[in-house]
């Protein structure tokens, strides 16, 4: 990271030339730009800025999160953008590296838009571990947007950024932050009549980065792995905990996560006789999925039918 923070230094003065020389011959630009790092930002970005924006993440569909590193170019384009949004946590501990060395970035750190809740290690979890260091705010789960009442407080302060850097299109802004606004409220109370009173266990045979939404919803859950936990084989111990969760008082499926390679929830559901279903987190899409305009409404909306089917 520090090799990557003295190119990024490097890359600046050499713009910063390049900019002296042609400065006469630029042209004003046609759309802001705005740089995100993981889906959720990019899609609430979209949704908030519409046309006026080139709207672009950086990490690509169906690639892993917690391990992503910038490249030179993406550090680049966080220099040049006219507004920045990342999650914050400890998956993007690279980011305050490059802020640092950026001058006068603008940002949006989801994390600061509602209340983060420190991460649970429930029974027969296998013990967590942090790839990227301690930053002092390992300590908190960073799948803030799962809930969505925090995507719906997530989208009003990238409301309230868009309005700050472009005033002319407030009532643009505005009415586009409203509108997806009410589609996540829709989907939240949609959520809560399917959901209230549930008091089965799901058991995950994967990592588990749903807390915020099981909270939401009174959920109770087991999984095999915390949510930012590295992807391992789990023990033994584990299996046989999970499998005998499901003989007890537990949701009839094994679930999993998007872009897992769902060997154990699928091995946990064969030994059962029971089915395993995807639930999808949001945190990054397929590349099908993302050429074809899925949403963050879009695919938990996809989990909502799925819930429905399975309780």
């Amino acid at each position: 990271m520090k090799r990557l923070i003295a190119l990024f230094a490097a890359l600046i003065m050499l713009c910063g030339c390049s900019a002296d020389k042609g400065e006469s011959a630029q042209q004003p630009k046609e759309k802001l730009s705005v740089v995100t790092t993981i889906f959720p930002a990019y899609d609430f970005a979209r949704q908030v800025f519409g046309d006026t924006a080139e709207v672009t993440m950086l990490l690509k569909p169906g690639t892993e999160s917690h391990t992503y590193d910038p490249t030179a170019r993406d550090i680049v384009k966080i220099n040049d953008c006219d507004l920045f949004i990342y999650n914050g946590g400890e998956s993007d501990n690279w980011v305050e590296g490059i802020l640092e060395a950026a001058d006068g970035v603008r940002t949006l750190r989801m994390m600061d838009a509602v209340e983060a809740v420190e991460e649970e290690h429930t029974e027969g979890m296998e013990e967590e571990t942090h790839e990227h260091g301690d930053t002092g705010e390992a300590e908190y789960d960073e799948h803030i947007w799962t809930s969505p009442k925090n995507a719906a407080d997530i989208v009003e302060s990238i409301r309230i950024a868009a309005d700050e850097i472009s005033p002319e299109n407030k009532e643009l802004y505005d009415a586009a932050a409203q509108k997806y606004i009410g589609e996540i409220n829709a989907l939240d109370e949609d959520f809560a009549e399917l959901l209230t009173g549930e008091s089965r266990y799901f058991i995950f045979g994967d990592r588990f980065p749903l807390l915020y939404f099981f909270r939401e919803y009174g959920l109770n859950y087991y999984a095999a792995f915390p949510g930012c936990g590295s992807e391992t084989e789990p023990s033994a111990r584990t299996i046989g905990f999970l499998l005998g969760k499901l003989d007890e008082d537990a949701v009839r499926t094994v679930f999993y996560i998007e872009l897992s390679n769902r060997k154990l929830a699928d091995t946990l559901a064969q030994e059962k006789g029971l089915s395993s279903k995807e639930f999808h987190t949001c945190h990054n899409i397929t590349a099908e999925d993302f050429e074809a305009g899925e949403t963050y409404v879009s695919l938990m909306r996809r989990n909502y039918e799925m819930l429905k089917e399975v309780l």
